[in-house]
């Protein structure tokens, strides 16, 4: 009598095995103390902010107060999502979570004001966490969900709060950005101002990355994008674009990414186009698809890390540093 073949005894029932996939960390994701998908000009423009005079006494008051404060009043007043309550939104901060390697933060929903807001905040002794106004956890379709979620999800985990929150102090403005900081000479809050306000926009970058990292599929970015605008959620800078044009940009883009290195030239485009080229540049990286293995690349190629920084490097005006 022959033995049958048992296709059970292929699984692998190793506990150890189990945990070390279910406990695996972001952590390999880490290369020079950075994130792989996060751009670069993100982390050298934080490194430039830290070594300005005065920063870090405020980034301890931010972080050892000013954030926990603020979670605080959050927290008392608005509602936690659960399976049970926004679900959507709690959904969406698992997926999210779970696709960057990160413990599911906490997701609170506040009343709806004027504009739809999501924001995200880590500080001492507070877990990190979410908050959104209802309007986004309630009419928001789990697509939309996912990308601004994973956003901030992004912004969680390469530490953005600090620099993000040091614009509710006095001198420092999203937007005004005055170029004779550049220069030197000038006092530490209007240079500080300045390095933030450039800040935003590789911050941004990385954040998009994350967004798109959580989607189910990433090509649909553009449009999600641009779907959320429509709805009136502002920029970084709190700007609404109620009316982008996501055909025009698209059309544009097509001729943007088969163009070299050298000859790339974004003059004259808008805030919204240039972030969305950065992005969509990010969708033909390696880096994505070592993210999302369940993906298949668009095509049999796909750029390289160093490719994709110096392409964003033009495209965003980052002045990072790296060279074609």
């Amino acid at each position: 009598m022959t033995d049958s073949y048992n296709p059970l005894m292929d699984i692998n029932t190793s506990f150890c095995d189990y945990l070390v996939e279910r406990t695996r960390s972001y952590q390999e994701h880490v290369v020079g103390g950075t994130l792989d998908y996060a751009f670069d000009a993100d982390f050298a423009m934080r490194q430039k902010i830290g070594g300005i005079s005065g920063w870090s006494r405020l980034y301890k008051a931010i972080v050892s107060n000013d954030i926990p404060g603020r979670f605080k009043r959050y927290f008392q007043s608005s509602d936690s999502a659960s399976s049970m309550q926004y679900a959507k939104a709690y959904e969406a901060a698992k997926k999210c979570s779970e696709r960057l390697q990160i413990s599911l933060p906490v997701v609170l929903v506040r009343k709806a004001g004027d504009v739809p807001e999501i924001m995200s905040m880590a500080g001492e002794g507070i877990e990190p966490c979410i908050v959104m106004t209802s309007d986004i956890a309630e009419n928001f379709s789990a697509d939309e969900l996912r990308y601004l979620v994973g956003c901030e999800c992004g912004r969680l985990q390469n530490r953005h709060s600090a620099f993000n929150y040091a614009f509710t102090y006095p001198g420092i403005s999203r937007g005004d950005v005055s170029a004779e900081a550049e220069s030197g000479g000038k006092s530490n809050v209007r240079e500080l101002n300045y390095v933030l306000n450039k800040w935003i926009i590789s911050g941004d970058i990385t954040a998009d990355r994350a967004g798109i990292i959580c989607l189910d599929n990433p090509a649909d970015f553009p449009r999600i994008y641009a779907s959320v605008r429509q709805k009136g959620v502002p920029d970084s800078f709190g700007n609404v674009n109620k009316n982008i044009d996501i055909d025009s940009i698209l059309k544009h883009y097509e001729t943007l990414h088969i163009t070299p290195v050298r000859d790339l030239n974004m003059d004259g485009c808008s805030p919204d186009e240039r972030r969305i080229a950065a992005a969509m540049e990010f969708i033909g990286c390696e880096i994505l698809y070592i993210w999302r293995p369940d993906l298949s690349a668009t095509s049999g190629h796909v750029g390289s890390k160093q490719s994709l920084e110096i392409r964003c490097d033009i495209i965003a005006n980052s002045d990072s540093g790296h060279t074609a």
